[in-house]
């Protein structure tokens, strides 16, 4: 299973808001995400821009 660090506007540490993630969902208005311990997070107001499952990293970009 692919565990993915999750980036918002960035890529450095200081973009991360949320690592392990094993599942995403695009909503209207924000996108939901769940780690493998079973935690969810959601990042408000976002857009997928990368998924990358050989680095095991997602990109976000806020919307404007």
């Amino acid at each position: 299973m692919c565990e993915f660090t999750v980036y918002l506007d960035g890529h450095g540490d200081e973009n991360i808001v949320a690592t392990n993630v094993i599942k995403s969902k695009v909503r209207p208005d924000y996108i939901s995400l769940m780690d493998s311990s079973g935690k969810t997070y959601r990042v408000e107001r976002a857009f997928i821009v990368k998924v990358d499952s050989i680095m095991a990293e997602m990109q976000l970009e806020s919307m404007a």
